[in-house]
């Protein structure tokens, strides 16, 4: 069982679609939980996934979405973790932009960035949306992972998938390579790029754990 942990704005999407292309109706997509919402509890949630009605793992072969890397750790041994990262402040970035120009008003923090006016800064420094990697990783390091693709390098990425699993052997698809949230990120001043590096110190460190370990 592959399980495929989306951290927001870390190509999750695109890959998302390989996946389904390889999996077809043995791919379970898992976005019921909400990890950024005001009402989630950042705790185990294994237990309560056991109880959740019709889940059938014997049904699946590939799980994908947003939830926190632990909530299947009920399977056993069967499972193997995947998972994208991104340059921290290039992550947060995006998701502002994202989220300003596609709003999730279900969302407080993204109700108050559009109602307020919130600036890049100001939106970086809300509580749930420091280290949003580190927490959707939930305890676990980069070599608890079967897979870990870098978006700054993700050619060479979904390349070293398909050598471990067989997937994705013309690339990822690239319907959302154009997304203008990702171009606007890229615009970050140096300043702005020290002061939320600042803000997502977990996050960066687990990236360049993930980017250490890649390079050996």
């Amino acid at each position: 069982m592959l399980i495929s942990v989306h951290i927001p704005k870390t190509v999750g999407t695109a890959f998302s679609t390989l996946l389904q292309q390889h999996f077809g109706q043995r791919l379970h997509f898992d976005y019921a939980d909400r990890p950024l919402a005001a009402h989630f509890t950042w705790r185990r949630l294994s237990s309560r996934v056991k109880r959740v009605a019709g889940f059938d793992a014997a049904a699946y072969d590939c799980i994908h979405g947003h939830f926190l890397a632990d909530k299947y750790d009920f399977l056993g041994s069967a499972t193997r973790h995947a998972a994208w990262l991104r340059d921290p402040a290039q992550r947060v970035a995006s998701h502002y932009h994202y989220w300003r120009r596609v709003p999730d008003m279900r969302n407080d923090d993204c109700r108050r960035l559009i109602e307020q006016g919130l600036g890049l800064e100001e939106f970086a420094a809300l509580p749930r949306m420091r280290n949003v990697a580190a927490r959707f990783f939930a305890g676990k390091r980069p070599r608890d992972f079967f897979f870990i693709g870098l978006v700054e390098d993700a050619d060479a990425s979904i390349a070293r998938f398909h050598r471990l699993t067989g997937i994705g052997a013309h690339g990822m698809p690239t319907d959302n390579a154009a997304d203008p949230s990702d171009a606007l990120a890229r615009e970050l001043s140096p300043a702005q790029r020290a002061r939320i590096e600042a803000l997502n110190r977990a996050d960066r460190a687990l990236y360049d754990e993930a980017a250490n370990l890649l390079a050996r």
